[in-house]
């Protein structure tokens, strides 16, 4: 399966309504059309997620595409060896009901947006639980 397929067939099918998958390093593997997660974007998260805290974006937030996210919640050291993650809640005006996750696994950043307007139904709870089923997969096969 391409990187692509795992942007269209499924995160997009999930409900999300852009994605992205990324390198460590911010280089762009995949993403849906017209959404850009910049390089250092993607670097950032990639870094703060492979850290020990998400202290530093507790109170200012995060940037993916250009847009600016308040940070809701996360873990980057689960006992139990889950996945690296973040959520996060759209800060631009009229867009309040956006909402974010982002997963670390061991050489990608996925990133994905959703919007319940645009999510043909699907709830961020559906939308999270797929997204950490493709992070998984990821991990297992050592990406």
């Amino acid at each position: 399966m391409s990187w692509q397929s795992y942007i269209d067939d499924q995160l997009l099918a999930a409900g999300f309504c852009y994605a992205s998958i990324n390198g460590h390093d911010g280089s762009l593997w995949a993403c849906s059309k017209g959404y850009t997660v910049l390089p250092e974007e993607a670097t950032k998260l990639a870094n703060l997620l492979g850290g020990t805290s998400l202290d530093s974006i507790a109170a200012g937030g995060f940037m993916l595409a250009g847009q600016k996210y308040a940070y809701t919640r996360g873990e980057v050291d689960d006992d139990e060896g889950g996945v690296p993650f973040l959520q996060g809640r759209c800060k631009e005006e009229g867009k309040s009901s956006q909402g974010c996750i982002v997963m670390r696994t061991s050489q990608a950043v996925i990133i994905a947006v959703h919007d319940p307007a645009y999510s043909g139904g699907a709830t961020f709870g559906k939308v999270n639980i797929e997204i950490a089923r493709i992070a998984d997969y990821f991990v297992e096969s050592g990406f």
